[in-house]
């Protein structure tokens, strides 16, 4: 396996903690608010963060059976990998916090929810950026006359990231719903 494998497979494993961890969070915000819509957004993402974490899982065999032909942008991977690790070092320290304010409870809750919302969408962003390198990656061989069986791989692994990256847009615009609500009206805990 060569240099640009290694760094492909080690961001699917940093991208599918991510998802994990994103997962667990969201569904904690959601314990903590106790508005029904923030709630149940927060829910719906947290559902769908650990579907995409499991995903992920799927997809490393299918891209280990029929690699992209050509890493060209090692450099924006690596890129990538130290914004997911930096990203995974926000997402424990907003953990942290959210379950003390759980379990204290609290007004702060929601101006904390609102203070870190930005941080959230631009995880959502950056998480969409990572798929959209990969499905360009796939993109060329789903259409070139390769043997059957790789360009059909190569299908799967374009259709199960774009269901990724269109969840993850979806995420981004339902948590400017809930920065709307937030903004409005402020969180009941």
């Amino acid at each position: 396996m060569g240099e640009n494998e290694i760094t492909l497979f080690r961001t699917l494993d940093l991208m599918k903690r991510l998802e994990r961890d994103l997962a667990v969070l969201y569904s904690v915000i959601a314990e903590g608010v106790h508005d029904a819509i923030i709630s149940s957004i927060m829910r719906k993402i947290g559902i769908e963060s650990a579907t995409h974490s499991y995903i992920l899982t799927l997809i490393e065999p299918l891209i280990r059976e029929c690699p992209p032909r050509h890493i060209t942008d090692t450099e924006y991977l690596i890129s990538i990998q130290n914004n997911i690790e930096e990203a995974l070092g926000h997402v424990h320290e907003i953990m942290d916090f959210v379950n003390s304010r759980v379990k204290v409870g609290g007004e702060e809750f929601g101006a904390f929810l609102v203070e870190k919302l930005n941080e959230l969408e631009d995880f959502e962003s950056n998480a969409t950026k990572v798929y959209s390198f990969l499905l360009r990656s796939y993109l060329p061989i789903t259409s070139t006359r390769v043997d059957t069986k790789r360009r059909a791989t190569s299908k799967l692994i374009v259709k199960l990231l774009k269901g990724i990256s269109d969840d993850e847009k979806e995420h981004d615009e339902l948590l400017m719903i809930v920065n709307e609500l937030l903004g409005r009206e402020g969180v009941k805990k």
